[in-house]
């Protein structure tokens, strides 16, 4: 029988990281390796008995959410291997330095091959994937997990309606147990009515609006919509997004088709500009707040006119993974407890669950 300890990320926002475990194939494995994010952050329970017992670690795609406490695991004695997307693996370059030293280098990156997408992967004996990405950034996956004749889902952050970024249905729809990524349950913001707000919001062209982002799929879908939005604007952006986006630009396979040549349209432009301290008009999206913008919050959810643009499903997106994938048993992470209880409640109420999840 499959066990999941969750070690973080439930009835909470970061800290993603769980472990699978099924005696009858011996088989103990960590999904994601995450830490809360925060001055200081918080790190998963993670002890010397769990680092040394997994014998692998799958990551659904790089925030530090997902695997800042890979270093932790390492200092507490897992020498297993990694496993990621090449996408995922290609970005590790720019990551790994800013960890502390530790025994990191006792840990094997690997990743699975883009053409298996989709194909089932045996992984040992008693453990086979399969694999499709989630749409959330660049290089995120979803995964199914095969234990004989057991079997799990596990959804990593995932966006149904990524306007860039492929967003793949797993081949089985039926689990013994599923987790789900539930960050914006608690509310409904359709993608098309978030950019109608957030073009409400930046209506005045001689103004200098500035939109906080972090390096990730949502800054770079708010990039690629507001951009084809708004024809006579220029966007500045820092060093950081620009060699991110270039990334895209190497791993094609993750992007819609018919959307690689808009996407080079808008690189080629020169209404995108790298943002070197000159204040003049138009639209920032930068990692660090600069003084002297208008700020516009797309991360903050008041009501249905909020500028708030969701990187994880909503209410009507759960509703619709749920439909999807039918388990036995559902966990769902990244919304804090009150939120969750909210998100239960009416899945519970409208019937698209009857009892077979962990609050």
């Amino acid at each position: 029988m499959i066990d999941v300890t969750v070690l973080g990320g439930v009835k909470e926002y970061g800290r993603n990281c769980f472990i699978v475990s099924d005696q009858t194939t011996n088989t103990r494995i960590m999904l994601d390796c995450g830490v809360r994010n925060g001055s200081p952050e918080v790190y998963p329970a993670i002890t010397e008995e769990i680092a040394q017992s997994i014998q692998a670690v799958f990551i659904s795609h790089v925030h530090n959410d997902h695997i800042g406490a890979l270093p932790l695991l390492a200092t507490k004695g897992f020498k297993g291997d990694v496993w990621m997307s090449e996408s995922s693996l290609y970005q590790l370059p720019t990551i790994i330095p800013k960890w502390p030293d530790t025994a990191i280098e006792a840990i094997h990156f690997r990743s699975f091959a883009k053409n298996t997408k989709g194909k089932q992967i045996n992984i040992t004996e008693n453990l086979s994937i399969t694999w499709g990405y989630s749409g959330h950034m660049l290089g995120s996956v979803w995964y199914s997990f095969y234990l004989r004749d057991q079997s799990i889902f596990y959804s990593g952050d995932i966006a149904l309606a990524s306007p860039l970024l492929v967003t793949d249905i797993p081949n089985i729809l039926a689990y013994d147990i599923a987790l789900i990524d539930s960050g914006h349950a608690a509310q409904t913001m359709p993608n098309d009515k978030s950019i109608t707000n957030i073009l409400s919001a930046l209506k005045e062209p001689s103004e200098s609006y500035l939109l906080p982002i972090t390096i990730s799929g949502k800054a770079c879908d708010l990039l690629f919509s507001l951009y084809q939005a708004l024809p006579d604007r220029n966007f500045l952006i820092d060093h950081a997004l620009q060699e991110h986006l270039q990334c895209y630009r190497t791993n094609p396979d993750n992007i819609r088709k018919g959307k690689m040549d808009e996407l080079e349209v808008m690189l080629e432009n020169e209404r995108l500009k790298i943002y070197e301290g000159i204040k003049e008009p138009g639209i920032y999206l930068l990692l660090d707040k600069t003084a002297g913008f208008q700020e516009i919050k797309t991360g903050v959810y008041k009501d249905e006119k909020s500028p708030f643009y969701k990187s994880h499903p909503d209410s009507k997106d759960l509703k619709a993974l749920v439909r999807t994938i039918d388990a036995e048993e559902y966990i769902f992470f990244h919304s804090e407890e009150r939120d969750l209880e909210t998100i239960l409640d009416r899945l519970c109420s409208e019937n698209y669950i009857t009892g077979g999840f962990v609050r």
